[in-house]
């Protein structure tokens, strides 16, 4: 059934909690939650994020573990052996391949801001951000974007990091890198949010994220906190079959999910804490794109005692992140290749990190070269036409076809093969759930929640609501 896994499984629970948490911890918990909390009702849209992550989040994450444990294989061979098993459609097992296609996709784009992260990270180490303006970051940003080259370098460089730690055989690559790397993320926010506390804007941090303002809440705020359940987990990117297949048998699925979530809600409220206190300490809004911490961060961190440092420690922050990301997209789409060309994880890892590289000019350009060019998709309904994507960028087109087409709706039909293919019998003994109601709960919420949870997450991608 399996060619790739070779017996290995993680060395403990706390292991895998660690290693998934890792793939969870995206730059969006840096550059989206810390706004979308504040401005839109606070302590409020936090309760309908909670809500929702253990609505849609953990039903999800449960069955995707378990498809990963059940066959111990890469996710379209893991759909292709359940469906024959269970006498389904043999074309389920596109879902295990669009998920690996839009992780390929996300990488493409990911790596690219990461190699923005690396060099902020060198630059903040070598004091260039010193005595900066807002004005003169902003034009040493827009100097680093525009230079196709430049950017072609760090993106190499954050390429190669992540190839050397994903042709390791997993427990020697993937393990150890998460074991050692993780804990250290979780001391740099530790760090950034004790300099956030000792911040003047420690206190209207608490209370734009932590107060609730139900006067904030409007219509689209309920989907807005769905939308960041679901993206959050890395749910529909064949993540975490890929780490599910690792995972021990005597785990219990549902307390190792249910961990994964609590970790990753923990590091959310606590950069959102801090990102906040330090932006409206030096009397700035918190922006929700992926370029203002570039802009704003060396300069607002250059006031503190030693900014220097704690400007290097950020973007190390920020470059690990996206490094602990990028290795879990590609954990499964490295296996499918091994598996299936038959050749070494090393080859299947440098010709996934050299299509990755490939494809990622092309953001890179859409910065550079083609900037000011656009792309526009859509949808052709009889004779009216609904724009997708209208004279967007090559990144922008890449993020809605990965995030917004293909991940939601692979994320509906993982959810459906597992209600409703798959044996109640085989998905109760499987999870080893302590009490039969939780189970229950479960199977309720997977059949009948959750699909309509994923088909309002894709309605809003497509802004028909």
């Amino acid at each position: 059934m399996n060619t790739t896994n070779n017996g290995f499984t993680w060395r403990s629970q706390s292991t895998f909690v660690i290693a998934s948490a890792g793939a969870t911890l995206s730059l969006n918990d840096f550059l989206t939650f810390p706004v979308l909390a504040g401005q839109n009702g606070g302590g409020a849209f936090l309760l309908l994020y909670i809500l929702f992550l253990f609505l849609l989040g953990l039903p999800l994450l449960m069955a995707e573990l378990m498809l990963g444990r059940l066959t111990r294989s890469d996710p379209a061979a893991c759909l292709r052996t359940l469906s024959e098993q269970y006498r389904a459609s043999v074309y389920w097992k596109l879902a295990g391949l669009g998920s690996m296609l839009a992780a390929f996709l996300i990488v493409s784009t990911l790596s690219v801001i990461a190699g923005w992260s690396l060099a902020y990270f060198v630059r903040s180490m070598v004091g260039v951000f010193e005595g900066v303006t807002l004005e003169t970051a902003k034009l040493m940003f827009e100097e680093l974007t525009i230079d196709g080259e430049r950017m072609t370098l760090w993106h190499t460089l954050f390429i190669l990091v992540v190839v050397g730690i994903c042709a390791q055989p997993v427990k020697q690559g993937i393990e150890r890198f998460m074991l050692v790397m993780v804990p250290v993320i979780f001391l740099l926010l530790i760090i950034g949010l004790i300099l956030a506390i000792s911040s003047s804007g420690f206190t209207s941090s608490v209370q734009y994220i932590l107060y609730a303002d139900f006067t904030a809440i409007d219509s689209h705020t309920p989907i807005l906190a769905l939308q960041r359940a679901f993206y959050t987990l890395a749910l529909g990117l064949g993540v975490m079959i890929a780490y599910g297949r690792y995972l021990p048998a005597n785990v219990s699925i549902g307390y190792a999910a249910g961990l994964v979530i609590i970790v990753d809600l923990l590091f959310s409220i606590f950069t959102g804490l801090s990102i906040n206190a330090l932006m409206l300490s030096a009397g700035q809004q918190p922006g929700v794109d992926s370029q203002f911490a570039f802009r704003i961060i060396p300069v607002i961190l250059d006031r503190f005692s030693s900014g220097s440092m704690f400007s290097a420690l950020f973007f190390l922050l920020m470059t690990l992140a996206a490094l602990t990301t990028t290795i879990a997209l590609l954990e499964a789409p490295i296996t499918y290749l091994q598996r299936k060309c038959g050749i070494t994880r090393l080859k299947s890892a440098v010709m996934s990190g050299l299509g990755v590289w490939l494809f990622a000019l092309g953001v890179v350009l859409a910065h550079s070269v083609w900037n000011g060019e656009g792309f526009t998709l859509a949808l052709f309904v009889g004779d009216d036409a609904i724009r997708l994507v209208n004279n967007a960028g090559f990144h922008d087109v890449l993020a809605f076809v990965s995030s917004h087409l293909i991940q939601p709706f692979v994320a509906l039909f993982i959810c459906l093969f597992v209600a409703w293919k798959i044996p109640r019998e085989v998905s109760h003994k499987e999870f080893l759930l302590s009490r039969h109601y939780k189970f229950e709960i479960w199977n309720y919420l997977i059949r009948y929640i959750v699909p309509v949870l994923l088909l309002i997450v894709i309605l809003a991608a497509f802004g028909i609501i």
